[in-house]
């Protein structure tokens, strides 16, 4: 007999018949879209540093006075990258909390079928610990996103400043604001590092909840 119920469970076991949670639940497929999109928008968010770094060595090269590289038109096409990656980046923001939200909304109905209470209790536990962590990593990218508002603003000013009157004076009349300019992408650069880095710990969680 005891031979016959050790079969049965093995058996089981290798058709994942045992009560675990569904590898095709809706709320898992749903995580799996969300660390690809963590992915690409943590690649995005490196292209966009990339782009900063050559923009400070062109603003650099402007106040040095040198200008022999081409470094006023090299900033405005690199600003005009910079651009285009960041409305990238916003759509992949808004798509990050878009399959968060129906990840969220599909884990919770999926808890709602559970008749053990404290089960319930245990998953709704995970649910909140998922919220929280997002949470966190939706400050980052809100704050983030302000402070690219408003560097970006600069530089397009810094821009339209330029193309009307380019010279060492206009340049030295300027520096201050380049110099605030500077400070403020070496800072963003700083943030876009630590938005990274939380963009792969929560990657990591939701990618391993994706393949329980």
């Amino acid at each position: 007999m005891k031979n016959t119920l050790l079969a049965s469970l093995c058996v089981l076991a290798l058709t994942g018949a045992l009560p675990v949670r569904a590898q095709n639940s809706e709320s898992l497929s749903i995580a799996s879209d969300q660390a690809d999109s963590m992915n690409k928008l943590d690649q995005l968010v490196g292209r966009a540093q990339k782009r900063l770094e050559y923009i400070m060595t062109n603003l650099n090269e402007l106040t040095d006075g040198d200008d022999k590289n081409n470094s006023f038109d090299k900033f405005k096409d690199n600003l005009e990258d910079l651009q285009s990656i960041r409305d990238d980046i916003k759509d992949r923001v808004e798509k990050v909390r878009e399959l968060q939200g129906r990840r969220i909304a599909a884990w919770t109905k999926e808890v709602s079928g559970m008749n053990d209470k404290e089960m319930r209790k245990l998953t709704n536990d995970q649910i909140d610990k998922a919220k929280a962590d997002f949470d966190g990593l939706d400050k980052q990218m809100r704050d983030l996103g302000g402070d690219a508002n408003d560097l970006t603003g600069l530089l397009l000013d810094l821009k339209k400043y330029f193309a009307s009157s380019f010279s060492a004076d206009s340049v030295n009349a300027a520096k201050e604001r380049i110099e605030g300019a500077k400070k403020s992408a070496r800072e963003m650069v700083s943030a876009a590092d630590a938005l990274r880095d939380t963009l792969y710990k929560n990657k990591k969680i939701v990618k391993g909840s994706a393949t329980q």
